[in-house]
């Protein structure tokens, strides 16, 4: 069960950035509104992470990443892309629309 239009889904799923911050034990998820405007719209943010795992596929720079699915996964999530997937466990989630 992709997990996804909940969460954008207004939205391209192109990615500006994502960021773990081991301090607060974030993942954040910052996406474009669209791939050609690269205006960022909205940020996408676990809380509470715990368990995080990471695998690189395709670390290509010249391409903008994009989220493929979010997927509930043995009592977490899996969020993938098309250049890395993340496995990990969270204890709530965010959406904040960014947008001026």
């Amino acid at each position: 069960m992709n997990l996804l239009s909940n969460f954008i889904p207004e939205y391209s799923g192109h990615v500006k950035s994502i960021d773990y911050c081991r301090l607060n034990n974030t993942l954040e998820v910052m996406f474009f509104d669209n791939p050609e405007n690269l205006i960022p719209s909205s940020l996408l943010r676990f809380i509470g992470v715990s368990e995080l795992r990471l695998e690189n596929y395709d670390l290509d720079d010249n391409c903008i990443e994009l989220v493929i699915g979010i997927d509930p996964f043995q009592g977490g999530y899996c969020l993938h892309t098309d250049k890395r997937e993340f496995t990990f466990k969270a204890k709530s989630i965010e959406l904040h629309d960014i947008r001026g």
